[in-house]
């Protein structure tokens, strides 16, 4: 069974009316790309429950009430480093027409969702805050704030002060949310010191007073408030990254609070891993580290990033690499998964498919590979349509069309951005110097006689050609295609080789077979 019907079955053992679906981000920054793997495999619980019969939402919602507590390296320091503190939402944007600091990231991140096919409904932490959503969470909270203390030491060992509260409130001197202690609750008040030195990343004013915690005046700390979520929302199912389930981490606090002073279920939770860069460095919206989520939908389509993400198992880490051979082999995998498709939608390979779609539309039959396409586009006067019509040996669909251009749109960005260098080549202007065989100016020599019988060949023709001289001559396939390779591209590798000769002037083609068989 697909790994997310196997979540879904595990989800249904406990059946409700309905199944409330819920996911959170921090637009603290540009989101990167292994944000999107939360956003996607809680799109696919929700699509496996529906699929399932059952009734489902799914909501995704944006914490831009946090505290900005650090400062991504792409923004203006001496403006943004004295806003250290504030609530994400009270702070400027970077560009004019966004409401907040917090705004302008999220709508960044809300286009990629919705480019990727996933449309929950969106929700603000500060609306809900703002609207009194969590009064009674953060009453709560300060009711049993000794309790709290208890189980932040025996789950975690992270030893509370005495006169510490869960809570954080809005200094009304600074407007700082990140330097506030909260000290004392007389069940109306609390009371409440904005510290200069309580953190290293922002500086408090001094002030010290009372404030009412309600209304959005003040804000839960992050296990506590996953918590309140979960008891406003009616959550049913929310997964978290790695480092929620480490030993003593957020979702074991969070689990233990709601259980013993919240006194309330705790939704499905499964652990997924992180999608990392280059071997190991986990990537940060803050610090500004890594490939953005609108970074990647711009340089893969969309079900391709989908695919990424379903091919795998929520627990296992994905090594993600845009270089080297990772997208054309991507590429591969997805079509493959594709025919599977074709022929029982139901098979593992034809799920990973499935949950990949943006639309539930039945996919063209025919594709051309991607990798062919990225040649194709490097020879002088090929036409990926011709070749496509060549392969498939019929004229091609509206749909095979189609999906032939998106694949060219992306080769292009690929090749311009990340392709490897042995997938890149150019028509060399001379004979580069090339140490060929006897046996391998034979096979040019047979080639040049295939040139001189006919004025024009197709790529299918010459390449049936090829396969004739390498069995008339006994030649191995790699000697005979590296001698075509090296002396008009200066390497040892290259496109389907009948193609490529296909694609270029013919006078040239005859006059470099006879420069190499001469030398």
């Amino acid at each position: 069974m697909f790994w997310v019907n196997q979540i879904v079955e595990e989800i249904r053992k406990k059946p409700q009316k309905s199944y409330l679906v819920t996911d959170y981000k921090t637009p603290s920054g540009k989101v990167h790309v292994g944000s999107l793997r939360g956003v996607l495999i809680h799109d696919a619980i929700y699509r496996g429950l529906r699929q399932a019969g059952e009734t489902a939402e799914y909501l995704y919602g944006f914490d831009d009430f946090d505290p900005m507590d650090g400062l991504p390296v792409y923004l203006d320091e001496k403006k943004y480093r004295p806003l250290m503190g504030l609530p994400l939402c009270n702070i400027p944007s970077p560009e004019p027409g966004y409401k907040s600091y917090a705004d302008y990231y999220a709508q960044d991140f809300l286009k990629v969702i919705k480019q990727l096919g996933c449309e929950p409904k969106f929700i603000l932490d500060s609306d809900a805050y703002r609207g009194g959503e969590y009064n009674e969470s953060i009453r709560i909270a300060l009711d049993h704030a000794a309790e709290i203390r208890a189980i932040y030491q025996s789950v975690s060992g992270s030893v509370k002060a005495d006169d510490w509260y869960p809570l954080n409130v809005i200094c009304p001197k600074c407007g700082k949310m990140g330097t506030t202690k909260v000290t004392g609750w007389d069940g109306q008040l609390v009371s409440f010191t904005c510290e200069p030195k309580m953190v290293d990343w922002a500086v408090g004013c001094g002030y010290q007073g009372q404030i009412s915690p309600f209304d959005g005046n003040a804000k839960l700390p992050y296990k506590l408030a996953i918590v309140a979520r979960w008891q406003f929302r009616g959550t049913a199912v929310e997964l978290a990254g790695l480092d929620h389930y480490t030993k003593g981490g957020a979702f074991f606090v969070a689990r233990a609070i709601a259980e013993q002073v919240f006194k309330i279920p705790v939704p499905y939770s499964h652990i997924y891993e992180w999608i990392m860069i280059d071997g190991g460095k986990k990537m940060s919206s803050s610090k500004g580290v890594g490939v953005s989520a609108a970074d990647i939908v711009d340089l893969l389509p969309a079900q391709l990033v989908r695919f990424l993400m379903m091919r795998t198992r929520a627990k296992t880490r994905i090594e993600f690499k845009l270089d080297g051979d990772a997208v054309p082999r991507l590429y591969d995998e997805l079509d493959r998964c594709i025919d599977e498709y074709l022929k029982d939608p139901q098979s593992d390979l034809g799920q990973a498919y499935e949950y990949a779609q943006l639309l539930p539309e039945k996919p063209p039959v025919y594709r051309l590979r991607f990798s062919k396409i990225a040649y194709l586009l490097q020879m002088p006067r090929a036409s990926v349509l011709t070749y496509a019509e060549t392969e498939k040996g019929d004229g091609l669909t509206a749909d095979e069309k189609a999906e032939i251009a998106v694949r060219e749109d992306y080769a292009r960005k690929w090749l311009a951005t990340s392709a490897p260098d042995s997938f890149k080549f150019n028509i060399l202007d001379t004979l580069p110097p090339v140490d060929l065989s006897a046996k391998q100016k034979e096979a040019l020599a047979e080639l040049l006689k295939v040139f001189s019988a006919s004025p024009k060949l197709s790529g299918e023709e010459l390449h049936s050609a090829l396969h004739q001289i390498k069995a008339d001559l006994q030649i191995e396939p790699k000697d005979l295609f590296s001698a075509i390779y090296s002396i008009f591209l200066g390497k040892d590798s290259g496109p389907q080789a009948g193609w490529l000769l296909a694609s270029l002037d013919r006078d040239l083609v005859v006059k470099r077979l006879n420069e190499a068989v001469d030398r």
